[in-house]
């Protein structure tokens, strides 16, 4: 997630295997495969994954499967089973728009200790916030669908050669602004609040609307460019009960607009901002009912 290159395997390939007879997917055999070809060791898949936990608070299991063990379900278990064991991740049910149950990854207080040395070792801005989540089931679909949007901007980041340092979530970037203007209203009243307001959300690369309402987007990405400049991506999850002006204010104001569920994807192209192939980004509860989550 935060622009790491992987490294080549330094460990000889295995022998090949007399056995002839298809792998199944994810099975251990299969793995080793991908590992004698050069991808990352199942340790650092593992530190990457509890590292994305901790940033987004709460991710699916079937999204971390797919974004860091290859799309491997017995090697992401296996992974999971290890951090329950060691009192590092909780594993909850939610439900998503349909009532369709998946499951939902979150960090422990011990769980963000281990994240935190974990990232700071790969490279990750120091004030990245990591912290225990509470999972509200009301909220869970909405919450994970961030991972999923950021993945598909890290990846369009990267393609050009820039570098994820910093991920914020939208009460990470409202705590900021709050506590800043109110801070000055309490010291030299509200205009100088407003004036605060608006400098920490120009600071923090938060647009401003016409009628002087800071724009917050559900997540944003701070980035080093190949370059070595530094740039951000506001991001919005757009749900199918999004109110148009809303919609149309922050594709305004240059955010990445990605659908949460088919009706945000219909609201998007009736808007004239869903042409992208794949604007809809699809969940744990959107794809094949018969493919399980173990």
């Amino acid at each position: 997630m935060f622009g790491r290159e992987a490294e080549p395997d330094p460990r000889p390939a295995a022998p090949p295997s007399r056995n002839r007879s298809p792998m199944r997917k994810g099975h251990r055999r299969e793995y080793a495969a991908d590992r004698a070809r050069g991808s990352i060791s199942f340790s650092e898949r593992r530190a990457r994954a509890l590292v994305d936990i901790g940033v987004f608070g709460a991710v699916s299991y079937r999204d971390l499967c797919e974004a860091r063990f290859g799309g491997h379900p017995h090697t992401t278990r296996h992974a999971v089973n290890d951090w329950i064991r060691e009192g590092l991740v909780t594993e909850t049910r939610a439900a998503g728009p349909k009532g369709n149950p998946f499951k939902v990854l979150s960090l422990t207080r011990k769980g963000v200790a281990k994240a935190r040395k974990l990232a700071a070792k790969r490279g990750m801005d120091p004030r990245q916030t990591i912290r225990p989540t509470r999972i509200r089931a009301s909220e869970a679909s909405h919450d994970t669908t961030l991972y999923r949007a950021c993945r598909r901007e890290r990846k369009r980041l990267e393609a050009e050669g820039a570098a994820v340092r910093r991920i914020r979530l939208d009460a990470e970037l409202k705590g900021a602004v709050a506590r800043g203007s109110e801070s000055a209203r309490l010291k030299n009243g509200r205009r100088a609040a407003d004036t605060e307001r608006r400098r920490i959300a120009r600071e923090l690369g938060l647009p401003i609307d016409d009628e002087g309402r800071v724009l917050h987007p559900d997540a944003q990405i701070e980035y080093t460019d190949a370059a070595g400049r530094t740039g951000r991506v506001n991001i919005e999850a757009v749900s199918g009960n999004y109110r148009e002006p809303a919609v149309k204010a922050k594709a305004a104001a240059g955010f990445a607009m990605h659908a949460n569920g088919p009706a945000a994807a219909r609201l998007l192209r009736r808007l004239g901002l869903g042409s992208e192939k794949g604007s809809w980004l699809r969940g744990p509860t959107d794809r094949d009912p018969a493919a399980l989550e173990l």
